[in-house]
């Protein structure tokens, strides 16, 4: 009855698109499969409507179909969703697709960007998508639909299994940089880009949750929030003077080994600037710091102390 319906009220918009209905909904409504010949023809008939779909096979569509059955789209009893604001004897890919089938999502080809966002974003407009426009994403011509998949059905309906997989499609130097043997556990799937990055724009820099690095960084890692007695500056300006916060080859995500990195900062207050310098406790400056020793073996606190006699973050 269903596909009898859809049928009916499509005919009106030309045969082409009564065939692609039937081609779509005939699977879901328990009609039998059409014989080759049938089916070669209905193809080329939608062809016209869509040379897209047409390219796509009957089981493809069924599945197609199937999916979207499974995603929070079809949910009835939700009146935020294109099923819970459709009559009961409606179709609610309408909400969507446009009356008629007047666009796939193909950007480019039946649609535009700026379009096919405009359809997403009437529905999601506030949250997390607040700032899209104007973001980086948006700034790039990107679409909703670049990311993610209507039909698809994982439960953010991404195009792809995980967010890393996804964002690394572009961000290629991140995937590098979670391979490395210091690395926030993003592969291990304990952290996701989006626990600190919000993809759909934010007003601060590198679309970062917290507005800033260090307000995002302190949202997991709170006991280096401060205030401290005794401030290490460049601790308290930006967390990545230190820390590479995608992975790197040294101990706790640091940009270099701890006497290197310091020493690009303290090159002539209190220890010798020059790594091969005087022997320091019986050890030349440069074996002292390739035997994997470093200042913090005596500057622990190096993010800041509350002793009072923490001047050097000994204690």
């Amino acid at each position: 009855m269903f596909a009898q319906r859809l049928i009916r009220r499509l005919m009106p918009f030309g045969c082409a698109a009564a065939c692609f209905a039937l081609l779509v909904i005939a699977p879901v409504a328990g009609g039998e499969d059409l014989d080759p010949e049938q089916l070669e023809e209905l193809v080329e008939e939608v062809r016209g409507l869509s040379p897209v779909v047409a390219e796509r096979r009957a089981e493809d569509l069924r599945a197609h179909i199937g999916r979207m059955e499974e995603t929070p789209h079809a949910v009835g009893s939700d009146p935020r969703t294109p099923a819970g604001q459709t009559r009961e004897d409606g179709n609610y890919c309408y909400q969507c697709h446009g009356d008629g089938w007047e666009h796939f999502f193909e950007i480019g080809e039946d649609v535009s960007t700026s379009q096919a966002n405009e359809t997403c974003l009437d529905c999601h407009s506030g949250g997390d998508r607040m700032h899209w426009d104007g973001g980086a994403h948006e700034f790039q011509d990107m679409a909703c639909v670049d990311c993610h998949n209507m039909h698809s059905n994982n439960d953010t309906l991404l195009r792809e299994e995980d967010q890393l997989t996804l964002c690394s499609s572009c961000h290629q130097e991140r995937r590098v940089d979670f391979n490395r043997p210091h690395h926030h556990p993003v592969r291990e799937g304990q952290v996701e880009c989006t626990d600190c990055h919000n993809p759909h724009g934010t007003t601060g820099h590198a679309m970062l949750r917290g507005g800033g690095v260090n307000e995002t960084c302190h949202n997991c890692h709170a006991e280096y929030r401060g205030p401290f007695l005794w401030e290490h500056q460049p601790v308290a300006e930006d967390c990545t003077h230190c820390h590479n916060p995608h992975g790197s080859i040294h101990p706790n995500m640091l940009e270099a080994r701890t006497a290197q990195l310091c020493q690009s900062c303290h090159v002539t207050t209190g220890h010798p600037g020059d790594l091969l310098g005087p022997d320091h406790e019986g050890l030349s400056q440069g074996q002292f710091m390739t035997r994997g020793q470093g200042c913090t073996n005596c500057h622990s606190e190096v993010h800041g102390s509350n002793h009072p006699g923490g001047a050097f973050f000994k204690r």
